[in-house]
């Protein structure tokens, strides 16, 4: 009985010491050029996009300063400028070069993103997830 108090103390300290620092960027909200139809290509539709980045522990800042952190404006302006840069026939070729842009960043060891297009159809959202966190 001892061995498996033990062990449920040292399972406690270890997942107290465990923290996840992310950044979520929610419901990002912009017209973009994405879909394969002839109205799709002539017209801008909106899409709604939900980015979660996990951040390495040498990104936790030390001091109260923008300098010492990740601003997250960069990644917000990162996203705009990926959508606004070209027409996307897929949302997965759009979500993949988001995820892939965002990765490059040293302090991303993760990230998810979800692009979902809430006009095309009358009775549903559809949207596209890719994630390695």
């Amino acid at each position: 009985m001892l061995l498996q108090e033990e062990m449920l103390d040292c399972y406690k300290n270890m997942t107290m010491k465990i923290r996840n620092r992310k950044i979520l960027i929610n419901n990002l909200t912009i017209q973009a050029s994405v879909g394969v139809y002839e109205h799709e290509k002539q017209n801008k539709q909106k899409i709604i996009i939900n980015v979660e980045l996990l951040l390495s522990d040498d990104s936790e800042p030390k001091q109260d300063n923008l300098e010492s952190t990740q601003d997250y404006s960069q990644f917000r302006k990162c996203l705009i400028d990926i959508i606004q840069s070209q027409h996307f026939q897929l949302l997965e070729i759009l979500v993949e070069k988001i995820h892939s842009t965002l990765m490059v960043n040293s302090y991303v060891i993760g990230a998810k993103v979800k692009i979902s297009k809430p006009n095309i159809f009358n009775d549903c959202e559809v949207a596209y997830e890719l994630s390695n966190i």
